[in-house]
């Protein structure tokens, strides 16, 4: 339940929405250039150009703070289920969010670690280099002399997020149970994601241990390196990684400057990734550019492992398929796939659908393996997910947009790679691995393991069950899916019979006083009568609408 102590952040949400949801509004009806949001009237910044309904929606997200950044960031990457000029708009929250005092950053850090800055650290720099919607970042020097970056999140931030999350849970369950199309999207479990991200990037010792994995999984790899975790001067709020140093991954000039071929890198850092996906099941859910840099020594360096992605043993080998079947062109084991890892539209559309999947890689199948481009191919099934109105299972989006995304990344290195030239051969190969009877085995004794349980625990819960049945205990209840249909059709049934008394008891009136005062044109009762008769000819034609339409 929501207390008193959200009141005020609640108007504050709500100036700011209608402030702004008002010139979206009038965008929407195609009045946004008559009305000069742009002069400054309302407190936007003054400009020549009107105000766009996507920019309305940018700027009150901006205005609302940390959480509603964070969920403008998250939909800019939903092509799925936002529409494309809203993403394109959207996006610039990215590079919008301005640093807090250095003061405010070293008495987090001070209250955190319980130590003045001075002790902590040789050296600590003032100005971020990075700043985002929850935490920013700052270079450090230890007393031993190793180079490290330190990642604080802002003061207020958490109380606000958690604050944010409740007024919203409670909107989203209103917004569910009154309207119907919100119900059919899965507003609330869209939502449970979304406060499920947020509240894991809340929580630096969770960023820390993903760190901590990724080294662990390259640790024998030569080509690639991730930063050391300083855990004695981490906590849920501050956390102090190796820094790297290097160059941006998509710096070609700086690449070549140090003598390493940036082509070679872009396969190195093909293999990276599907060494994540099918090798290790855990994978960088952002392939940012600011993410990745090339070492002195030529490795490639990893940052910022806040978004995750984990993929079971099963998820593993739909993958698998859905490149191998691009691969060989074989349109039954791409479609399989997809379908398996959870693209499905409503059952009226399925075919529908399934057609317009098999025009698209139909067009690709066509094409030398050396131009198709899986970036496109991602784009493209966000394309139809969002035209059929299908909300992807989370895991599988991350996937999707990860593909595309370091697709896009190596593409920055060589305009020539793509992605699918570098998979098909490994995923020939790890097809081998994932198939092998060893891999077969470990699914075998694990699933005999679940199983052998089952059968142990089934004697005493049907002796259980059989218990509460004889004790009258068990109780069934008949959910009736057309439920909404029957009550809508009871309703219209109702106001037909309520119409129907109304216009009877009319006519049976009308009857009673004509019988029994016989007017004549100047009596008080021709008037009573003439009102009944309009009366009566009014209630007549709602019943014959009423019949009709059923309202």
């Amino acid at each position: 339940m929501i207390g008193p102590r959200h009141v005020k952040r609640k108007a504050q949400i709500a100036k700011i929405l209608a402030k702004h949801g008002f010139g979206f509004l009038v965008d929407k009806v195609g009045l946004g250039k008559f009305v000069p949001f742009h002069w400054g009237i309302l407190g936007h910044g003054r400009r020549e150009a009107p105000y766009s309904g996507p920019e309305h929606l940018r700027l009150a997200f901006e205005e609302l703070g940390a959480t509603f950044i964070k969920l403008g960031q998250i939909l800019s990457t939903r092509p799925d289920l936002v529409p494309e000029e809203y993403i394109e708009e959207l996006s610039r929250l990215q590079d919008r969010i301005p640093p807090c005092p250095a003061e405010a950053i070293e008495k987090v850090i001070e209250e955190e670690l319980g130590r003045p800055v001075d002790q902590l650290f040789r050296s600590f720099e003032r100005t971020s280099i990075a700043s985002a919607s929850i935490g920013q970042v700052h270079r450090a020097v230890l007393h031993s002399g190793e180079r490290v970056v330190v990642k604080v999140q802002k003061p207020g931030v958490e109380k606000q997020i958690k604050q944010d999350l409740e007024i919203l849970e409670e909107l989203v369950r209103r917004i569910s149970s009154h309207w119907e199309i919100a119900q059919r999207w899965d507003v609330e479990g869209l939502f449970e994601e979304f406060a499920y991200v947020l509240r894991n990037e809340l929580d630096y010792v969770r960023e820390g241990r993903n760190a901590e994995t990724f080294r662990r999984n390259f640790l024998r790899d030569e080509t690639v390196y991730i930063p050391k975790v300083y855990w004695e001067l981490t906590t849920p709020k501050v956390l102090v990684l190796e820094e790297l140093q290097g160059v941006k991954l998509t710096d070609v000039e700086g690449i070549r400057s140090m003598g390493y071929d940036p082509r070679e890198l872009a396969r190195r850092g093909a293999y990276l990734y599907l060494n994540m996906f099918f090798r290790d099941g855990f994978f960088h859910g952002d392939p940012h550019p600011g993410n990745f840099f090339v070492l002195r020594d030529g490795r490639i360096g990893m940052v910022d492992f806040g978004m995750v992605g984990v993929l079971d043993d099963l998820r593993r080998v739909n993958l698998l398929q859905l490149i191998y079947g691009i691969a060989k062109n074989d349109m039954a084991l791409v479609m399989d796939a997809l379908y398996d890892l959870g693209i499905r539209g409503d059952v009226k559309r399925e075919n529908m659908l399934r057609k317009e999947f098999e025009v698209l890689f139909s067009y690709y199948f066509f094409q030398p393996l050396s131009e198709v481009k899986l970036s496109k191919v991602v784009n493209e099934i966000f394309r139809l997910t969002y035209r059929y109105r299908i909300s992807l299972p989370s895991d599988l989006f991350l996937l999707l947009k990860t593909i595309g995304m370091a697709e896009g990344l190596l593409m920055s290195l060589d305009p020539e790679f793509r992605m699918i030239n570098v998979a098909e051969p490994y995923v020939t190969r790890t097809r081998r691995m994932l198939l092998s009877p060893r891999f077969m085995a470990r699914r075998v004794e694990r699933n005999a393991i679940i199983l052998s349980k089952m059968f142990m625990e089934s004697p005493e819960k049907v002796k259980r069950f059989v218990n509460m049945l004889e004790g009258g205990k068990v109780e069934f209840s008949v959910r009736y899916e057309g439920e909404k249909r029957f009550v809508s059709d009871l309703r219209k049934d109702i106001n037909r019979l309520t119409v129907s008394i109304l216009t009877l008891a009319f006519i049976l009136s009308m009857a009673l006083v004509v019988s029994a005062y016989k007017p004549d044109f100047f009596r008080v009762e021709f008037f009573l009568a003439l009102v009944g008769g309009v009366a009566l000819l009014f209630f007549g034609g709602l019943m014959l609408k009423v019949f009709r339409e059923g309202t």
